[in-house]
């Protein structure tokens, strides 16, 4: 075989070709994340938390986790807008504050516990029956800001919702709420399945693999790769 390399093209070559190779490889195990954690949340399905307290402190806390049933609700509630999950109507989820276990910071929870359309005649209040803990919602570059005085939030705000609901800001837990229970898997897995990554993976590989081809066939067009002997 006969091989004369370009030497500049080749360089910026191989750096493509690596970027590729470690954009591939971090699909994969991205994949393989997923997997781990859709095994660990159709788990808990399983075997589902009996109470809060039981979701928040025994055992390792995931986004998902589903709980039984909650403690007895508190006075007075707040609305996040959003859209209902069975229709994608929009709306106000309506939440109301719960008595958070003694290992979390602060006293006070949110449970999501109705949804509201924004067209009141369209449709009764839909309750909620089902909960799960998620991450609350956050704030992103054009949400509107909250409204504390009408007890409307667009993001979870943790001292506007205080305000509202008449407690101190450091009352309310601001590392999980509990949201309404669908059934399937949450959405930090959802949106992005394990099929997806190695999708994405596949995507990569082969386009280093191209990359790789379209470089041989450059070099061999141009009579600086060939795989007969050379004759002198």
């Amino acid at each position: 075989m006969h091989f004369r390399p370009m030497p500049l093209f080749s360089v910026l070559m191989l750096a493509l070709l690596a970027l590729l190779l470690t954009l591939g490889v971090w699909q994969a195990q991205r994949m393989i994340w997923k997997q781990q954690l859709l095994a660990q949340w159709e788990e808990a399905r399983a075997n589902p938390a009996r109470d809060l307290d039981e979701a928040l402190c025994s055992g390792e806390v995931f986004e998902g986790r589903a709980v039984g049933f909650l403690p007895e609700e508190r006075s007075g509630n707040v609305r996040v807008y959003g859209r209902s999950l069975d229709d994608n109507r929009p709306g106000w989820r309506i939440f109301v504050p719960v008595d958070a276990p003694a290992c979390v910071d602060g006293d006070v929870m949110l449970a999501e516990a109705a949804f509201q359309p924004l067209v009141e005649t369209a449709a009764p209040i839909r309750m909620i029956e089902r909960w799960r803990i998620e991450t609350p919602l956050e704030a992103g570059p054009f949400t509107p800001p909250s409204e504390p005085a009408e007890r409307s939030f667009y993001a979870f705000d943790a001292a506007g919702m205080a305000r509202a609901l008449g407690i101190g800001e450091g009352a309310l837990n601001a590392i999980w709420w509990l949201a309404e229970d669908t059934g399937e898997p949450p959405r930090y897995i959802a949106d992005t399945p394990p099929e997806r990554h190695f999708g994405y993976a596949l995507t990569w590989f082969g386009m280093a693999l191209a990359l790789l081809v379209a470089y041989l066939l450059l070099h061999a067009a141009r009579g600086r790769l060939s795989f007969t002997a050379r004759k002198e």
